[in-house]
Order: structure tokens, then C-alpha cells, then sequence
């Protein structure tokens, strides 16, 4: 099981990561692993909260768009339920993708709310991806690390 901190080097945050929708090559795999946790989302009514199968398949994609594009760049699926990936230097990380940037402060606050729960074991570092849901370029946001009181944006 991965470590929710690193004392590494954080050169990896230093990449591009903005994609396009046809920078994804194995879109098969892609629907696969939406449809997988929309499965486990649906299964449970607290967490489904009335949504149907499709509904929250088409959440899914629109979220994992660029897991799967990091997972094609070298980056590891993190298997666990309801985890994002594993980041080259072994770190686990959460992904999150918002229609604008006017949204990244209530995405923040979503994440820093699970940061604290601390059953949840959430990580320390959320990448913020910026897709309209209209075009099919994912704007890579930001990098945030968990300073024991919130997320921050790295430099």
C-alpha cells in the first residue's frame, strides 16, 4: 500500500499535462475503467444519490479522461476503491476536472473536506484539470499539496 506522503524531489510536477481527447489512445480501456466506478457508484444509494447507471458513467468519463491520459504517459492506476493514480515517483494522487476555472475554489474545499476525514486516506497532492464540457482539450490547472491545513498551489 502507497504512503499518503513523500519526502521526494517534486520534479514531476513540472510537466505539461494539458491533453486533448485524441491525445487518449486506448479509449477502450478508458470506457472500461469509467464504467467500472460507475458500477461501484451505483451500487450503493448513498453514493449514487438517485443518479442512474448512465448518468453517472458520463460523470466517470468526463473525470478519467485524464487519469487515462496519465496512466498512457507512464503514470499507475491506483486499484484501491474509489482512488485516482499513483504518480512516477510512487505517490498517490487525486484527479479532479472542473468545467472552469471559477470552480477550482469549491473543488478545493471538496478535497480539503475529504483531506480531513482521515478514513479516507486522501493524498497529498490533487492535480486540477479545466474542461468546458463542449471541447476536447483538458487544461492542466494546477498542482496542490497539502500543507496540514489545505491544499496549495505549487509555483
Amino acid at each position: 500500500m502507497h504512503s499518503n506522503t513523500s519526502t521526494r524531489t517534486y520534479d514531476i510536477f513540472n510537466m505539461d499535462m494539458s491533453f486533448n481527447f485524441d491525445d487518449i489512445k486506448n479509449k477502450d480501456e478508458w470506457r472500461e475503467r469509467a464504467m467500472n466506478e460507475a458500477k461501484q457508484i451505483h451500487s450503493k444509494p448513498s453514493t449514487a444519490r438517485g443518479r442512474t447507471l448512465n448518468e453517472i458513467y458520463e460523470t466517470c468519463l468526463y473525470g478519467h479522461a485524464p487519469e487515462q491520459y496519465l496512466i498512457e504517459t507512464g503514470w499507475e492506476d491506483d486499484e484501491r476503491p474509489y482512488k485516482d493514480l499513483i504518480d512516477p515517483q510512487g505517490d498517490p494522487v487525486e484527479i479532479k476536472v472542473t468545467e472552469k476555472e471559477e470552480f477550482v475554489p469549491y473543488v478545493l474545499a471538496r478535497c480539503q473536506t475529504a483531506k480531513l476525514e482521515k478514513w479516507r486516506n486522501y493524498p497529498d497532492i490533487v492535480y486540477i484539470f479545466i474542461n468546458n464540457k463542449k471541447e476536447t482539450s483538458y487544461r492542466h490547472q494546477g498542482t496542490y499539496i497539502w500543507n496540514e491545513k489545505k491544499y496549495v498551489l505549487l509555483p
